[in-house]
């Protein structure tokens, strides 16, 4: 089930290499990261759950791409 309803709930989904190319941003405007899930995708659910730690201080993209396909699994 695709939800449209949201900012950015209209395009395409990301692939693994534009989420590095995202990550990549972040990092290089010293923004500390973290990977958020939920199990209802509903638009009206806020609490989503934290998967890990947040990622401060990472050296690439490639820890945090890593983190996100462990969470997808």
């Amino acid at each position: 089930m695709r939800i449209t309803q949201g900012t950015f709930s209209y395009l395409p989904d990301l692939t693994d290499d534009d989420i590095a190319a995202q990550i990549g941003y972040a990092q290089a405007h010293g923004w500390a990261l973290a990977v958020e899930f939920t199990d209802d995708p509903h638009p009206r659910n806020v609490l989503w759950e934290m998967w890990g730690l947040p990622m401060f201080g990472l050296a690439d993209p490639a820890g945090a791409v890593q983190e996100v396909r462990a969470c997808r699994r």
